[in-house]
């Protein structure tokens, strides 16, 4: 009989701890905490836009980008995946959105009947403005330009900061307005360059003067009387800016504190490059002569990166080129580097 009892008190016992560490576990599973997505305060860095040459825009463990035709692709090389035949250009990701600008296709402009192999013909001066789900639905018209000369719906540069759109036309004008395309309100008559600090917008006007103002349009201030100034990336409370040394191309580049107003040279004497400059924390990258270079800017080393590429950008903690294919000059490839490193990876080609 005792036998039995201690044979039924372990049994018991058994049962209890069972439920003891699977409700344990319940609890466990229950409250464990869930990743929140990455979702960005800023589009896309001003310096792809400021550009004229942006191809590419990251948010968390996603890359967005256009290579004849929109595409996302996670950073693992994953998931590729189609959203749009467009070419988009200014290309700005927040949240569930995607925006993007294109040229208008002729057949649009002038209802023409087009044979299927020059569908895709595009008036260059004459541009859309588009939204997309990051899924790829929802595909939303919020600008649409004419051939008017002056029309200020042909968007050329877009910058998406939060819930509000800043948006340049062909013709010089800074406008802001909603991300559904109301309460439009115009900024600037003309403009070079933007950055965006705080709750302030750093700007170049036509003369290459460094002005600043409220991001409302108010409280505009000289902040450098100096001209031909050319903005080129804003880094922790910095701002960098290059001036023309010579004929050949070769600049300066100086940094002004956004807190102290204090300038200092970063770099006499910077081979030509082809725009955009990027600043990243204490790395200068730029393509000379058809290389991507890095140059750190406390010992003013300069690395090679890849012998060659066309165009330049920045998204989340990389820097991305392209370059056009060897077989295929038609075609481009999409290349990227983290910062600070030399290991370069291609971005995987275009979904079929």
């Amino acid at each position: 009989m005792q036998d039995k009892g201690n044979w039924m008190i372990t049994i018991v016992m058994t049962v209890c701890l069972i439920v003891v560490l699977g409700f344990g576990n319940q609890q466990t599973m229950a409250t464990a905490p869930t990743k929140r997505p990455v979702i960005n305060v800023f589009g896309s860095d001003p310096v792809n836009i400021n550009s004229h040459r942006s191809f590419v825009a990251v948010q968390g463990e996603w890359i967005f980008y256009n290579n004849n035709g929109l595409y996302k692709i996670k950073k693992d090389g994953s998931s590729l995946q189609k959203l749009s035949s467009d070419w988009a250009h200014n290309l700005n990701v927040v949240g569930d959105w995607i925006y993007y600008t294109r040229n208008k296709p002729l057949k649009e402009i002038y209802q023409l009947e087009m044979p299927n192999y020059e569908i895709s013909y595009t008036y260059e001066d004459t541009t859309e403005l588009f939204k997309i789900k990051t899924d790829g639905s929802s595909k939303t018209v919020i600008k649409s330009g004419s051939l008017t000369e002056g029309d200020p719906n042909n968007v050329h540069r877009l910058y998406v900061v939060g819930d509000i759109i800043y948006y340049a036309d062909g013709y010089g004008p800074l406008y802001r307005m909603d991300t559904n395309g109301k309460n439009q309100k115009k900024l600037l008559d003309q403009f070079e360059e933007v950055y965006f600090y705080q709750d302030w917008i750093f700007y170049t006007n036509e003369s290459g003067q460094l002005y600043k103002m409220k991001r409302d349009g108010t409280q505009k201030k000289l902040v450098r009387k100096d001209k031909e100034l050319s903005l080129v990336g804003l880094s922790g409370d910095f701002i960098y800016y290059t001036k023309l040394v010579d004929s050949s191309g070769a600049v300066d580049v100086y940094k002004i504190g956004l807190k102290d107003g204090k300038t200092a040279l970063v770099k006499k004497g910077l081979p030509r490059a082809e725009n955009p400059i990027i600043i990243a924390g204490k790395y200068l990258y730029y393509i000379s002569e058809n290389t991507v270079c890095r140059m750190n800017m406390t010992d003013g080393k300069t690395t090679p990166l890849y012998p060659s590429g066309i165009s330049i950008n920045i998204g989340g903690d990389s820097i991305f080129f392209s370059d056009y294919q060897a077989s295929d000059h038609d075609k481009k490839d999409i290349f990227k580097v983290k910062i600070g490193e030399n290991k370069v990876e291609k971005v995987t080609p275009k979904a079929k």
